[in-house]
């Protein structure tokens, strides 16, 4: 009986080996074959999901993550290694996004004896529903500036043309043109200047004319 159990598992290890190896094999294959004939001209190194729409002339470099939330990425993107796309519903043409940014990252509750999801979420076997639900996705629109190392919450929206500084954790909308840093990221200043940001943000659909963001 030893000898047959010790039997069963072998051959349901050497199945996983195969089924990871198969895995590798189909990554390899989407990133050095299939990637570069569908995203040319552009490049794209880490794997995308199927249901996102990409823009054209991206630059996706290595070890870039993405979740199933994502939807829509615009025209000539820029997208940094090392970079996680979690909550995320869109990202704006023209955008740039550094290194290791993490985008669309969901809080734990509080309020409550434990902070580890296994107490909340159905999943784990310990409730019998989803007692915490997931925050609205992040929306970036176009030709925002996500500095390295940045984090930007989830349920959070960039206005056009906005800046976050390296390091910044982005708790709060943030408006169009606008630069902000810190922990939590704060208001710095306006990039160009009052007039030039009003004519914008008036030619902009969209944009409210005050310059914030519809809700």
């Amino acid at each position: 009986m030893r000898q047959l159990s010790s039997s069963r598992s072998s051959t349901r290890i050497l199945i996983g080996i195969f089924r990871s190896f198969g895995g590798v094999i189909k990554a390899k294959v989407k990133l050095f074959l299939v990637y570069p004939f569908k995203y040319n001209p552009g490049t794209v190194q880490s794997l995308i999901p199927r249901s996102l729409a990409l823009g054209h002339f991206p630059v996706i470099e290595e070890n870039v993550s993405f979740s199933d939330s994502i939807r829509q990425i615009g025209d000539e993107c820029y997208i940094g290694s090392g970079t996680i796309i979690d909550n995320c519903l869109q990202i704006g043409s023209f955008s740039s996004i550094s290194k290791d940014v993490k985008i669309g990252m969901s809080n734990h509750p509080l309020d409550r004896d434990s902070t580890s999801p296994r107490f909340y979420l159905k999943k784990y076997g310990r409730v019998l529903e989803d007692t915490f639900s997931r925050e609205k996705p992040c929306i970036i629109e176009e030709d925002v500036l996500i500095s390295a190392n940045a984090v930007v919450l989830a349920g959070i929206k960039l206005g056009k043309g906005s800046v976050v500084a390296a390091g910044a954790v982005v708790t709060k909308n943030v408006e169009p043109y606008s630069i902000v840093g810190g922990v939590p990221a704060t208001f710095i200043r306006f990039r160009l200047s009052k007039a030039k940001v009003e004519s914008l943000i008036e030619s902009d659909i969209g944009i409210t004319k005050d310059g914030g963001i519809p809700q």
